[in-house]
């Protein structure tokens, strides 16, 4: 990591960010056929379908009644006094997470060269996409310069910085102006506690079996279905005791892709049928990939009469472990509940720049004429670009995300689930994660013509 001033760049542009058409540049190679193919692995995540609101609250409160009791039922007499009722409740509350990312140190007079006529501007095929599914850079989109792809290269690492703490966050994490918001794996657990007073709150602790390793549909393991089943009938005990209606929530499964891919294949063995996975009764067999192919095409699987929405993560945490001649990967799946009888329980906010910074930034508008700063995406990312020697610079981007679960009791986490995926299923590029794929350079030799 280079040594930089605080807020200025440093006058010496990296060494990759000069024209990427150029002389060593990424793509300054001539007669290259332009069509520049996406072959990374894009994040996919249960992102897609929280709802994001801005904010300029640091620290809300959430309070919950956990409990009402008596002190006593005995009475001395007909008119003695009685017992009386007393109360508890839990406070909750979240905290930000604070990323950032900057862009390579340019050389304004190095941006948009090429190296000759014979080098063509590269348009991608396949888009690159962040985990809710919005575009980064589209099909068929130029890539224009070093500056433009260093943007959309920033966007989809905080992007998937973002996706990952959505699982790990953890703010034990923080340091310096790194921080990190609680994620699902400390929300979506027990150990829950008051706010104020650091007081145990059991009554919010969220549902939490352990699947103990075993591989999914393997024989001697535990059934997938009546784990999973046993899930879901839990949450809806807890959402009927509490005066609401089960059928009224929204409630998703949410697991790995490799993951998907067995738990289909269980579940259409398993349910409603006996038989055994690798072992099927022939007259059974059609039924069974029939219902697989349902459940996959539909990306839902039955729970007592009701579809369960299933959404592919590719984020979460997994680990691997030999296996026989093969290998098991290990991860959780998770019963999340987003929202109630139309009302939202789980969801996530950010700082809203342009609430918390909007009055400054018209400020120095209106006293300079100009500002350093911009907001964009409705507040959720800050831009601040630096100089050196008036034509060097980079721009540091920010954002400030977290999560709320304001009733994690509603939502569960079957733990340590094995599977044996017949494909692979590489993790995306740039996360770091299981079996990711890499490879390549990034700069190119240079083409020297006869001096």
């Amino acid at each position: 990591m280079r040594n930089v001033t605080p807020y200025r760049a440093t006058g010496t542009p990296d060494a990759n960010a000069g024209s990427i058409y150029g002389q060593g540049g990424l793509f300054g190679v001539p007669g290259v056929n332009p069509v520049l193919v996406n072959a990374m692995v894009n994040p996919i995540g249960i992102d897609r379908i929280l709802q994001w609101v801005g904010t300029d609250e640091e620290q809300p409160l959430y309070d919950a009644l956990v409990y009402i009791g008596s002190t006593g039922h005995t009475q001395e007499s007909g008119c003695a006094t009685c017992g009386k009722p007393y109360w508890r409740e839990c406070m909750q509350t979240a905290v930000f997470g604070r990323f950032c990312q900057q862009t390579p140190e340019m050389q304004f007079d190095q941006i948009g060269t090429r190296l000759n006529r014979g080098v063509p501007r590269m348009s991608l095929y396949g888009s690159i996409t962040d985990p809710t599914g919005s575009v980064l850079v589209a099909q068929g989109q130029e890539i224009r310069d070093v500056f433009a792809l260093s943007v959309a290269s920033v966007a989809y690492n905080l992007r998937m910085i973002h996706g990952q703490m959505l699982w790990t966050g953890n703010p034990v994490n923080n340091a310096g102006g790194y921080q990190e918001f609680k994620g699902f794996d400390l929300l979506i657990n027990t150990g829950h506690f008051d706010a104020i007073t650091g007081l145990a709150c059991n009554a919010l602790d969220s549902y939490i079996s352990d699947f103990g390793s075993a591989v999914v549909g393997d024989t001697g393991s535990p059934s997938i279905v009546t784990a999973i089943s046993g899930m879901l009938r839990s949450i809806n005990y807890r959402i009927s005791g509490m005066g609401k209606n089960s059928e009224g929530a929204t409630t998703y499964l949410v697991m790995s892709p490799m993951h998907w891919e067995v738990v289909a294949r269980a579940w259409a063995c398993e349910y409603g049928l006996t038989c055994n996975v690798g072992a099927t009764v022939a007259q059974d067999a059609l039924e069974i990939a029939a219902l697989r192919d349902q459940f996959m095409s539909t990306m839902q699987i039955p729970v007592d009469g009701r579809m369960y929405p299933v959404v592919l993560d590719n984020l979460m945490a997994t680990t691997q472990a030999a296996y026989g001649n093969t290998t098991k990967f290990c991860g959780d799946i998770y019963a999340i509940t987003t929202t109630l009888e139309g009302e939202t329980i789980i969801w996530g906010e950010y700082q809203n720049f342009e609430t918390t910074g909007g009055a400054v930034i018209a400020d120095l508008r209106a006293l300079f004429g100009a500002t350093p700063i911009a907001v964009t995406d409705g507040g959720k990312f800050l831009h601040a670009p630096t100089f050196s020697g008036g034509i060097c610079f980079d721009v540091r981007t920010f954002t400030k995300p977290r999560l709320i679960a304001r009733m994690p009791q509603l939502s569960g986490r079957l733990q340590n689930v094995c599977v044996v995926p017949v494909g692979t299923y590489p993790a995306p590029t740039g996360s770091g994660l299981y079996g990711e794929l890499t490879g390549g350079s990034s700069i190119k030799p240079n083409l020297y013509v006869y001096p």
